[in-house]
């Protein structure tokens, strides 16, 4: 398991703003759990260079790539590794809602899709 912390706003493979890392912690410690359990990112939706994302809090499994951001263990699957890089997770400020979002995506080659940037 890579451990190696980066700082907010600096690039590292997540960039977790201090207020999404106080919320993940404030969940993850209101959670009873018999095994500790990790924040998994999960793409819900691509397009050439566009996706959404999910949090889940799970236990952790054998075929996940982790990271420890800010002493949160994030969780993704490998085939998800290069959506990972540079993804942002922060708070809404207006609604109190995560903002999970990625500022560069990769390029998807052969991609036939149209994208308007």
């Amino acid at each position: 398991m890579n451990t190696q912390q980066t700082a907010y706003p600096f690039r590292s493979k997540i960039r977790l703003s201090p207020l999404a890392a106080a919320k993940l912690k404030l969940l993850l410690m209101q959670e009873n759990a018999k095994h500790p359990l990790v924040i998994r990112v999960i793409l819900l939706t691509t397009g050439c260079r566009r996706s959404s994302f999910g949090l889940q809090m799970t236990e952790i499994r054998p075929e996940f790539h982790t990271r420890v951001e800010q002493g949160i263990i994030f969780a993704w699957l490998p085939r998800e590794a290069t959506w990972i890089d540079g993804l942002v997770i922060d708070i809404n400020r207006e609604n109190g809602k995560f903002m999970v979002y990625h500022p560069n995506p990769p390029f998807i080659p052969g991609c036939t899709l149209e994208t308007i940037d």
